[in-house]
């Protein structure tokens, strides 16, 4: 009998690795498993050996309970991430090879002292082009550490982004702000519209929670211009924090979730919207 494939999305925060699961049937999504373990480290040193040696062990023994037919989106923190905008020339022609000659001595000028140490992605809407660049280095750690792993790395994201996945298939307008926060982390992503508009914040001082009681205090973060801002603000949390109009949350975009779900849900925020991923925005 068919059984279908596991979609696998799994994030790396401050101290916790999160995995979660989900299979499609029919056009409706199952959530099939939240796992989530501890780090005795922060996650801005894992690519250290004894780090790496922590991480795989956890990825392998997550392996063994999943299916043979899966594959993995992973997030890479926005802070370890560069994002630029350039218009396209009016007379520009979105045609190929010029378009590709024309876009690499973009590249060369906005990352001109790291160009060659980065893997540059972008996608053009009307007259902008989005870049988004990683250092290859943190591409080429994740892929080897899952494939030794048994993981099928399908794609790498921005944590951020990952937000966008999650809402659209939990209904959400495309043009609104999603805002989520977990301990000592904010993340946020703009409307469709402006792709540009994402980040992430954190609070490297694990005593010290950096959380807002009201969401005007986050709301001058996301941007500048105020007619954005007239925009619905779509929060998810487990924090509660005053000023929200819209609240959601994670299961919504879900039709069944068949497993005991953890006590901490706003945890696989990120993790399950690397599930849902497929496709473009």
């Amino acid at each position: 009998m068919y059984s279908p494939k596991w979609h696998i999305g799994i994030e790396l925060s401050q101290h916790h690795i999160q995995l979660v699961a989900a299979k499609k049937h029919r056009k409706l999504w199952s959530l099939c498993e939240c796992w989530q373990q501890a780090l005795p480290f922060d996650s801005a040193s894992h690519t250290l050996d004894e780090h790496r040696v922590i991480l795989r062990n956890i990825l392998r023994q997550w392996r063994q309970k999943l299916p043979k037919n899966c594959s993995v989106s992973i997030a890479l923190p926005s802070l370890r991430s560069l994002q630029k905008q350039v218009p396209l020339p009016n007379q520009m022609s979105l045609q190929q090879p010029e378009l590709s000659w024309y876009l690499q001595a973009q590249v060369d000028q906005l990352f001109p002292m790291q160009a060659q140490e980065l893997a540059v992605d972008y996608r053009i809407i009307g007259q902008q082009v989005y870049f988004n660049a990683a250092r290859q280095s943190d591409i080429t750690f994740w892929q080897d550490l899952l494939l030794e792993s048994g993981y099928h790395l399908l794609a790498v994201d921005i944590a951020p982004i990952a937000l966008r996945y999650l809402a659209r298939h939990a209904q959400l307008p495309n043009e609104c702000w999603l805002v989520y926060y977990r301990q000592n982390e904010w993340f946020w992503s703009g409307p469709i519209s402006q792709p540009a508009s994402y980040s992430h914040i954190q609070n490297d001082n694990p005593n010290q929670d950096n959380q807002p009681v009201h969401i005007n205090q986050i709301q001058s973060l996301l941007t500048d211009d105020p007619e954005a801002l007239k925009l619905p603000i779509y929060y998810i949390s487990d924090h509660d924090i005053q000023g929200i109009e819209y609240r959601w949350d994670l299961l919504q975009a879900f039709h069944q979730y068949p497993i005991k779900l953890p006590r901490q849900l706003g945890d696989f925020v990120i993790a399950a919207g690397l599930a849902l991923r497929h496709g473009d925005l």
